[in-house]
């Protein structure tokens, strides 16, 4: 490898670990609850653009992650017929509960994205909630991810 690109590289890596999720991350958290409908979910994630949301307990803790990706797995098994019960499509409008992910990948302020990047392709998750002192004070995304990635590597070229 020549070494400008190791340069190079060596320069993303540090800018990568200088970006934390406190930087990144959306402040004003949309989240729902387990016994919300689906149908109800997507609608607000389609107004709010947003791809998932944390899914709040009746005490203001959070128990899953609803995301799109969970929403074509439903998607799927309505059109296919793999939640039909007694003859008829009673769970085709399903609440939260049925689709969410319930093992939620908590991060900190100050995780830098260089682990973030990290969880996103080892942990095969997109949404991480934001703690700072047992508090949910964000949500990272994404499309944060995606966003400040990009606007690193750029800098780096100008």
């Amino acid at each position: 490898m020549p070494k400008s690109v190791k340069i190079l590289l060596s320069n993303l890596s540090k800018k990568l670990n200088s970006i934390t999720a406190g930087d990144i991350m959306t402040t004003r958290v949309v989240s729902t609850t387990e016994d919300s409908y689906l149908s109800d979910v997507a609608e607000t994630m389609i107004k709010e653009r947003i791809s998932g949301l944390p899914v709040m307990n009746k005490k203001g803790k959070v128990v899953g992650i609803i995301t799109e990706t969970d929403f074509f797995l439903v998607m799927d098994m309505i059109t296919s017929g793999d939640i039909v019960e007694n003859g008829k499509l009673e769970k085709s409008h399903p609440t939260v509960k049925f689709a969410m992910t319930t093992e939620v990948v908590k991060i900190k302020k100050s995780t830098n994205l260089n682990k973030i990047i990290s969880l996103m392709k080892y942990r095969n998750t997109h949404t991480f909630p934001v703690f700072e002192d047992n508090i949910m004070v964000g949500i990272v995304g994404r499309r944060d991810v995606f966003r400040s990635f990009y606007a690193a590597v750029k800098s780096l070229h100008m």
